[in-house]
C-alpha cells in the first residue's frame, strides 16, 4: 500500500485511500462534473483520467474502470433528463419565446449535440437517438481516458491541464457551429431583405 499512496503524479489523498473508497470518490466526482458542466464535449475527463492514474498506480484495473464506466454513463443519462428538465421548465415560464418544437438538424449536428448530454436533453433530442449516440462516442473515449491516465500516471497533472484547454477550445468551436448552423440562415435572409430595401 505504500506504493500506491506514493505514486508521483496522484494526489495524496486520492492515493492513500483504499481503492474502494477512491472509486466511490472519482465515481461520485464524474458523475458532477458531467451534470455540472453543460457545455464541455464528453465531460467527466479529468476524473476518468484520475481513474486512469490510480489503475497505472497498481489498483485493479477493472476495480476502477467498471465503476467509473457505469458512472459515467449514469452522468450522462442525469445531465441529459435535468437539461430537458430545464428547457421543458423555461419554455413553461416563457410561452411564445421559445419554440415549442425540437429543434431539427442535420444528422452532424445530432451527434455533436448528443457529445454534450445536459444541451442534447435541453434542445429536444429523443432520449432514444441520444442514448444510442452518446454510448457510441463514449466507448472509445472512455478506453482512451482510463488508457492515457494509466500510462501517464507520473505526469497527470500536465496531462489534465491540456486535457481541460482542448475541452474548452472545442466546446467553444461546437457551440459557436451550432449556432451558425441555426442562426445562419435567418442572418442570410436579414441581409438580403437589407439589400433590396
Amino acid at each position: 500500500m505504500p506504493a500506491l499512496a506514493s505514486a508521483a503524479g496522484l494526489p495524496s489523498v486520492l492515493g492513500a485511500l483504499p481503492t474502494a473508497v477512491a472509486v466511490g470518490v472519482l465515481c461520485a466526482a464524474v458523475i458532477i462534473e458531467i451534470v455540472a458542466v453543460p457545455a464541455v464535449l464528453l465531460p467527466g475527463g479529468t476524473f476518468t483520467l484520475l481513474a486512469g492514474a490510480l489503475i497505472g498506480a497498481g489498483r485493479p484495473a477493472l476495480a476502477v474502470a467498471l465503476p467509473v464506466v457505469a458512472a459515467v454513463i449514469l452522468g450522462d443519462q442525469l445531465a441529459y433528463f435535468g437539461g430537458s428538465a430545464l428547457a421543458g421548465w423555461w419554455r413553461r415560464r416563457r410561452p411564445g419565446r421559445v419554440g415549442q418544437e425540437p429543434l431539427r438538424r442535420g444528422s452532424a449536428a445530432a451527434w455533436l449535440t448528443a457529445a454534450m448530454p445536459s444541451l442534447a436533453g435541453g434542445a429536444g433530442i429523443g432520449y432514444r437517438s441520444f442514448a444510442i449516440r452518446v454510448v457510441i462516442m463514449r466507448v472509445p473515449w472512455l478506453a482512451a481516458a482510463l488508457s492515457a491516465g494509466a500510462l501517464a500516471a507520473r505526469s497527470l497533472a500536465g496531462i489534465g491541464h491540456v486535457a481541460g484547454i482542448v475541452g474548452i477550445v472545442a466546446s467553444a468551436v461546437v457551440v459557436t457551429g451550432l449556432l451558425a448552423a441555426r442562426h445562419g440562415a435567418a442572418v442570410m435572409r436579414a441581409l438580403t431583405r437589407r439589400k433590396d430595401s
